[in-house]
């Protein structure tokens, strides 16, 4: 039974990336005009640095929603995050690993949309890690099996939730 509970800590712990990762998705809807991060620009390859897919409505709802969701998670379970800064990081880290993932895709050639495994599954939330963990240092429970455990979740969870999100129509393609 221990070793359940501390897994759902550790989903719980990690849940701020998610919501961050998952927001755009659905919050992008509601805005009649969506506004690039690149703005449009090129790099110099010639191609554009991110696309459409990356936009300031996208990063907004997204930190909006990692932060809301690690006060909600914080303010439940006492003692999960060493400080508000942490669940922030976790966001903002994966908002930086989507952002990055866009970036790498582009310059490998691959239009919006098309997949790229594991960097669409994965990045996000390695890059929250990185971050956050680099700056607050590892948590105690941080280990090579709970970075295993979650990446593996986080892998299938993220083709689970995209299935999801296609067949609701929230988005054009399943992966």
């Amino acid at each position: 039974m221990k070793d359940l509970l501390d897994l759902l800590m550790i989903i719980a712990y990690i849940f701020p990336a998610y919501a961050t990762n998952g927001a755009p998705v659905l919050f992008a809807r509601l805005f009649t005009k969506l506004h690039p991060l690149d703005c449009g620009a090129l790099f110099t390859d010639g191609r554009r640095i991110l696309g459409d897919g990356k936009t300031l409505e996208g990063l907004l709802s997204g930190l909006v929603a990692g932060t809301l969701s690690g006060v909600i998670i914080s303010s439940l379970l006492k003692g999960l995050y060493r400080s508000q800064v942490e669940f922030m990081l976790l966001s903002l880290g994966a908002i930086m690993g989507d952002v990055l993932g866009s970036f790498i895709k582009r310059r490998l050639g691959l239009m919006r949309g098309r997949p790229a495994p594991p960097l669409d599954q994965l990045g996000f939330l390695v890059f929250s890690l990185i971050i956050t963990w680099t700056i607050m240092g590892p948590q105690s429970w941080a280990n090579f099996s709970t970075v295993i455990f979650l990446l593996l979740l986080t892998f299938f969870l993220h083709i689970g939730t995209n299935m999801a999100a296609y067949l609701l129509g929230l988005k054009d393609r399943w992966y």
